[in-house]
């Protein structure tokens, strides 16, 4: 048995067009072509398995670049999602860190939590002003 991906299918291509067409070259088990559930519009590619690898690879060599309404099909053996090298454009997703429990504050001990920042408060320096604003003196 082997599974085939084909890519760049014209919008208007069903499932029983592809089935049709490729079971010119041996029994076809299964044709989907993908839809998105928002749009309702194909994806442009769909998946074909067939019962026979001979007539798999038999059909990727007569149908693959073949002109369907002006777009060339890519058709090729479909490989598992995680054997795919990722595409240019994404990158991996990288694992958030793991957030520390809180911990509340011991009244008894008088202790602050170990994951709490210190708060620091800056408090002007206070100044005497004459009655032209200008500074008379400063106090630490």
């Amino acid at each position: 048995m082997v599974n085939l991906f084909i890519a760049n299918l014209d919008w208007d291509i069903t499932s029983e067009d592809l089935q049709s067409t490729f079971s010119a070259f041996g029994p076809v088990t299964y044709a989907h072509v993908v839809y998105d559930n928002a749009s309702k519009r194909s994806k442009g590619f769909g998946y074909i398995e067939m019962e026979d690898t001979d007539h798999g690879i038999n059909a990727i060599n007569a149908l693959n670049g073949m002109d369907i309404n002006g777009r060339k099909l890519d058709v090729k053996i479909a490989s598992p999602k995680g054997n795919r090298p990722l595409k240019n454009n994404k990158k991996p997703v990288a694992k958030k860190p793991e957030k520390k429990p809180f911990q509340k504050f011991d009244n008894k001990n008088h202790q602050k939590p170990t994951n709490a920042k210190a708060k620091v408060v800056i408090k002007p320096n206070p100044v005497q002003r004459d009655s032209e604003g200008k500074v008379i003196r400063k106090e630490n």
